[in-house]
């Protein structure tokens, strides 16, 4: 299989093959992502529309990159704040509603957990997102979901790391003030096990 940069170099030489193999790895991720901002599909659709076309009419002038993915999201997030400023002049980070999918996630062994304690971490995981800042919201997004690395993190929420680590330990003590030690294992073991 040909190594992502390899692909991205491709694509910045012209190679519209690669584009597409950028775009259909990249596009639903991008998508989930945009969700964290805003509900409205079409908002997101036409962020990450004005993103491919941009991607390909600059293509000369961009860049070799470490990370493409950490470029794909800085990129997105630049061009969907944009637009969500242009409409309403001010966003939210949504709560997830499906962060994570925990009843595909969690119920595949019964025998470990039950649906009231399912539903107990649902509704507690609830609360203590809706008690955290956006920021905080997005960084548990793009570190357990998206798994970021730190330095990634930062560049794209323009932080230093060291504000990363903090940001991060902020958000997670909000979430160990409504979920138990236990659930909340559980709960990172599930996102753990998205990625297998």
């Amino acid at each position: 299989m040909q190594d992502e940069r390899d692909i991205w170099d491709a694509f910045r030489s012209g190679d519209e093959s690669s584009l597409q193999v950028i775009f259909d790895k990249y596009y639903f991720p991008l998508f989930n992502y945009g969700h964290r901002f805003s509900a409205d599909n079409h908002l997101i659709e036409d962020a990450l529309q004005e993103l491919f076309v941009k991607l390909w009419k600059n293509r000369d002038s961009i860049k070799e990159t470490g990370s493409v993915k950490n470029y794909l999201y800085k990129s997105f997030r630049r061009v969907l704040l944009r637009l969500l400023d242009a409409r309403q002049r001010k966003y939210t980070f949504s709560v997830f509603d499906e962060w994570p999918e925990l009843e595909q996630e969690l119920a595949y062994d019964h025998t470990i957990i039950s649906r009231e304690r399912l539903e107990n971490i649902r509704r507690n995981l609830k609360a203590a997102l809706e008690k955290m800042t956006p920021r905080q919201r997005e960084i548990i997004h793009l570190r357990y979901y998206e798994e970021m690395e730190y330095d990634e993190i930062a560049a794209l929420m323009q932080l230093s790391v060291s504000s990363t680590y903090k940001l991060l330990y902020k958000a997670i003590d909000t979430l160990r003030q409504y979920l138990s030690k236990s659930d909340l294992l559980i709960l990172l073991a599930a996102l753990s096990l998205k990625k297998i």
